[in-house]
């Protein structure tokens, strides 16, 4: 990869580690009331799983890859996805009980009892995983920096590394 590409997925997850920050923020600080709100925040925590999966499948095409330092920094990019994943997971359920509450508030029955966790409950733990992300995406910067580090030295001792020498012949040369 060159250092361009190397350049690209470190401030992309920069950005994406500050992104997660401020949902993280957002989710902690001020409970979304409305459906709408609700809905754009489980699409910007998609937003932010579609571009780990970006930065995973970029890197992972890269011939760092086939090194240990490259398959290490992959895992922390898988890490990454997976969190931000589980993130909108949790949010679409948590919108998804929210739905269902008032739907069974406006049949005016018996009070349910739910089984599993409640909307704020799954909200919580998004917030808890998003904290996680910046660090994680911290994490994985520091080993595609190293791998990619390590592959450009590996790519310049190869091309500054002259030829073998042929090898000299000890035969006596051949009479036509």
């Amino acid at each position: 990869m060159s250092d361009d590409s190397e350049t690209t997925i470190a401030v992309e997850l920069a950005a994406l580690g500050k992104d997660a920050a401020a949902l993280c923020t957002t989710l902690r600080s001020e409970p979304a009331t409305s459906w709408s709100h609700q809905a754009l925040d489980i699409m910007t925590a998609q937003d932010l799983a579609k571009r780990a999966l970006f930065l995973f499948l970029h890197f992972s095409e890269q011939p760092a890859c086939t090194r240990p330092e490259g398959r290490q920094a992959l895992a922390h990019l898988g890490r990454v996805a997976e969190s931000v994943q589980v993130v909108s997971g949790e949010l679409t359920a948590a919108l998804a009980r929210k739905a269902e509450n008032a739907r069974v508030a406006a049949l005016r029955s018996a009070k349910p009892v739910f089984v599993g966790p409640s909307h704020a409950q799954r909200v919580a733990v998004a917030a808890d995983l998003l904290a996680k992300v910046p660090a994680q995406c911290a994490e994985g910067a520091k080993w595609v920096s190293a791998a990619e580090h390590l592959q450009a030295a590996r790519d310049r001792a190869a091309s500054t590394t002259p030829p073998a020498p042929a090898a000299a012949s000890t035969a006596p040369p051949r009479r036509r």
